[in-house]
């Protein structure tokens, strides 16, 4: 029996461990992966059993987001490797990338929550629906929509020391507005919100309590007639106050998002 018939091809080697003849052609060139033999008449490279054991760390290596030239930091100049090094590192490497792929699944499973929520009413119909206690973060807009600095609202509000990953706490932004007076002379107050999280509610953000709302479904821009709007459900009562935020549905127009608008129940 030759040499050759004791070692795989590359073919074979990629056929039992997952790995394209490509990849180990590319392996080979970052020098952590040399062919046992190669066939100098005709170039074939062969691999011998045991290094089906490194082609699985150089795999591992790669799941973890450990650049392949980073490898021959583990290996010494005899090809020796320190495995205890590269298993406590990748460990490290993995506890963190769990991590975050479980925030990305919670976020997921939030979304959806707040899709089948949202597609259970009609856009364009009020409806009333239960609503969790939320503490605003909000910057005064005057008495018009159009003075609302999106910009400025979101550079202070990235200002704030948050403990946690905002984007996978999926909080709420957009418009709020106070309505006071009578039904023919009403004054408006205008803010612009974003939501945090309930640790940092105080005395200088807002808290808009949970209870009942009204609620009704549909474009951007529905806040300025609020009161118009929900006219049946106030019946002339006022003060109120009124949200406008985006909302989730099953078809999501990314350039045109739908939004609720929420009427806190006068009591």
């Amino acid at each position: 029996m030759n040499k050759k018939q004791k070692l795989l091809t590359i073919g074979e080697m990629a056929k039992y461990t997952g790995v394209s003849a490509k990849s180990l052609r590319y392996y080979e060139q970052l020098n952590i992966l040399k062919p046992a033999y190669t066939d100098q008449t005709t170039g074939y490279r062969y691999y011998s059993l045991e290094q089906q054991g490194l082609v699985g760390l150089i795999w591992a290596c790669i799941e973890l987001d450990i650049p392949l030239k980073e490898f021959a930091r583990f290996t010494d100049d005899d090809d020796v490797m320190n495995l205890r090094t590269f298993l406590e590192e990748g460990r490290e490497r993995a506890e963190k990338k769990l991590d975050s792929v479980k925030r990305s699944l919670n976020l997921v499973k939030s979304v959806q929550k707040k899709v089948d929520l949202y597609e259970l009413y009609e856009p364009g119909k009020v409806y009333t629906r239960e609503v969790e206690e939320k503490v605003l973060y909000v910057m005064s807009c005057g008495t018009s929509l159009d003075d609302i600095d999106e910009l400025e609202l979101v550079k202070s509000f990235y200002d704030l020391p948050f403990a946690e990953d905002i984007y996978s706490l999926l909080l709420e932004y957009g418009s709020l507005c106070e309505f006071n007076g009578t039904e023919s002379a009403l004054s408006t107050e205008y803010s612009a919100f974003m939501e945090l999280p309930m640790h940092m509610k105080n005395e200088s953000n807002k808290t808009l309590p949970g209870g009942t709302y009204f609620c009704c479904q549909g474009d951007r821009g529905q806040l300025e007639q609020a009161a118009e709007v929900f006219k049946e459900q106030l019946r002339g009562r006022s003060p109120f106050l009124a949200i406008e935020t985006e909302i989730f549905t099953g078809t999501y127009k990314i350039n045109k998002p739908n939004y609720e608008l929420r009427l806190i129940v006068p009591q």
